[in-house]
This record gives C-alpha cells, structure tokens and sequence, in this order.
C-alpha cells in the first residue's frame, strides 16, 4: 500500500529523464495495471455468485446506467462534459483510495481521535486537490483548453497549503510531546504520495500525470484485491457459494494476473480503436471507468459489512 507510491516516481523518472515514449508508457498503464484492477472490482461483485445474488439491483442497475449516460451524453452533445466528468472522478477516485487506506490503519492503530480525523481528512484533501488545481486552473489553463484563469487566487491558494500543512504538524507535535504512539503506517502513507502528486503536476501535464499517480492507485487496489479475495474465497466450499472465477484467481498470484490481463486486454484493445473512429463507442467504453468508480465507492463500506471487515482481518 505504501511502497506502490515508489512506482509512481518510476514513472515520473522515465517521463521526465530518461524521456520514454509516452505511448509506450500509456498502454504499459492502461493494459497492465489500469484494465486489470477493474478486473480487480469484478472479480468480488459482479463474477462472486453469492454478492451478485445479494446486490443483484446495485451491480446491473448501475451497469445499465453508466454505459448508457455515456453514449446519451455524447448524443445530447456533451462529449466533453464525459470527459470532464471520467477525468473528475477518476482523481477523486484515486484520493478517496488513498484516503480509504488512511482510514483502515488508523483503525488498526487505534488513531481515532475526532479531532485527530477531522484534521488527517482534511490535509490529504487539501495537498491532493491542490497539485491539479494550482497546473490547471492558475498556471496552465490552456492544457485543459479552458478560456480563463485563476491567476489571481494563486497567493490565496498557497495561503490555505501553508496554513493547513502547518496545522497538520503543530497537532502532531502536540500529540508527540503528549507520548501519544506515533502511527507509522499513516505518515508513511502520507508522505508516499503527497510528495509524488505534488512533484507530478509540477513537472508534466495530464497525459503523463494521469498514469503516473493511478499506476500507484492501481497496485494498492490490487494489493487490497488480493489480500481480500485471498480470505473470503478461501474455503473449501468457495466454489460452490462465490462461483469458479473468484475461487480460481484467488488461489494463485499467477492466475489473478493471467486472467485480468485477458479481461484488460479484451476491452481496452478494442476500445482505443473504436473510440477514435466513433464518439459513441467512447462514450459506450467510458461506462467501464464510470461502473468502476461507483461500485468501488459502495463495497468498501466496512462499518456496514461484518463479512468485509473480516475478510479485511479488521477484528
């Protein structure tokens, strides 16, 4: 969870010194780590026999939703605002993974205080909404192709960074001069990818920022995905209640990748292609994103699942 930030600055290594391709880049991304963890998602709602008989209505209701908005959307002549909304919610997707994980070791380590919560929600949001906006809507406004700029709020905008980090740190000195225990796996979390959000909208625009801070999302959720299915299907009888796929690819590193890289491949080969001769097809494949991001949003919900909280070994 932690040391998936490492890949992020690999990335940004090779986009930034050693100068590859950036479509190389891109389909490395997108086959391999981007395709495959919405396997991940389907692997434990849509192909898990026993989730599908209990949130039936959820998981085909918003299938026919999300592949239909795109397609209606680029009908009523809204393509860009589909690409606005995929590229939207596809970062504050990443945000709340990170913020996810932040969440469960706080839980693990007892690091729960209201005040302490509030502060920790707030600082991640802050450094991870900021990178973007300060590229997009101050210093480059035209990457976007958006006819303003925000030029004027820049002073403002480092004003709140600043008086948050200092926030942020000034509690944790209080807590450390108190001997409250220092929780390592939140700061460490924190310090893997804020600093890479940062360094990546500093340097490149959203062609290469796109993959570079997702592939960090990408092998969290993987990592997240197969520590889960690893304990929910691991019984006996998981065959038989969940259906073959969850069963099969949770037995075995190698047939998780194998078998994800076939669903990955299967869809976004064939998508690049179609996308570029029809606007439909784009907004028909954008639903494999928009389904993604909203069935991620509902089945982590560990307060609400016992079943979940045990897979996640959360006591």
């Amino acid at each position: 969870m932690i040391g998936s930030g490492l890949a992020g600055y690999l990335y940004l290594a090779l986009y930034t010194v050693l100068h590859v391709p950036s479509s190389f880049l891109w389909w490395f991304w997108s086959l391999g780590f981007d395709g495959t963890h919405i396997f991940g998602t389907a692997s434990r709602t849509l192909f898990d026999r026993e989730a599908r008989g209990r949130h039936r209505v959820l998981f085909f209701g918003s299938l026919a939703f999300f592949f239909s908005l795109g397609p209606v959307m680029v009908l009523a002549g809204g393509k860009g605002y589909l690409a606005l909304l995929v590229a939207v919610w596809a970062y504050y997707h990443v945000m709340r993974q990170h913020y996810g994980f932040l969440v469960l070791y706080k839980v693990k380590n007892r690091d729960l205080d209201p005040l302490d919560n509030t502060l920790d929600r707030i600082f991640l949001g802050v450094m991870l909404v900021f990178p973007p906006f300060l590229r997009f809507f101050i210093q480059h406004p035209k990457e976007l192709g958006l006819p303003f700029s925000l030029e004027r709020y820049e002073s403002v905008t480092w004003t709140v960074v600043a008086a948050t980090a200092a926030v942020f740190l000034g509690r944790l000195l209080v807590r450390l001069a108190a001997g409250d225990p220092f929780n390592w796996p939140k700061h460490l979390l924190l310090a893997s990818v804020i600093p890479l959000h940062w360094l990546t909208f500093a340097l490149v625009s959203w062609q290469a920022a796109t993959p570079t801070v997702t592939i960090v999302h990408n092998l969290q959720y993987h990592a997240l995905i197969w520590f889960h299915n690893r304990n929910r299907y691991g019984g006996a009888d998981s065959t038989k209640r969940n259906g073959p796929i969850p069963r099969t690819v949770s037995r075995s590193l190698l047939a998780y990748a194998a078998t994800a890289l076939l669903f990955s491949a299967a869809y976004r080969i064939p998508g690049a292609h179609l996308q570029g001769v029809s606007d439909l097809a784009f907004g028909f494949f954008c639903g494999f994103g928009l389904t993604h991001y909203y069935l991620d949003s509902r089945i982590w919900r560990v307060r609400h699942d016992p079943g979940l909280r045990e897979a996640l070994q959360l006591g």
